[in-house]
């Protein structure tokens, strides 16, 4: 999605945002929100606290780790997870795990968080 004037009806995040910093997570979020309409849906989807990997690598800050030079991955528990979307009406969060198969580690499940929102209306 281009930041820009275009509004949506709703924004679909899969595997992204625990990519990013705490403060970077937060500038993101803050960009998507004027670009999602009022009354307009968002689904993120996140990496879990429940993962193997959570834990593994460099120590960053608060549940994020660098597990590959450069590239830091935060590990969202609920309440985490509430806070970042505060702002909004949650409708529904859970639990999905994802199948991946990355070659050399071989096959293998992630243990990921889910988020669907609502955005408020403006007052």
């Amino acid at each position: 999605m281009p930041f820009n004037e275009e509004i949506y009806d709703a924004i679909y995040c899969f595997n992204t945002l625990h990519l990013f910093l705490n403060e970077d997570r937060i500038k993101f979020l803050e960009k998507c929100n004027p670009q999602l309409k009022d009354e307009g849906f968002m689904f993120f989807v996140v990496m879990s606290e429940n993962d193997k990997s959570f834990g593994k690598g460099r120590d960053i800050e608060c549940n994020t780790y660098e597990s590959k030079p450069g590239r830091p991955v935060h590990y969202f528990s609920e309440e985490d997870l509430f806070d970042h979307f505060k702002s909004f009406k949650v409708l529904e969060t859970g639990i999905i795990e994802d199948k991946e198969d990355h070659g050399k580690i071989g096959p293998h499940t992630h243990i990921l968080r889910f988020i669907f929102i609502k955005k408020l209306i403006k007052t």
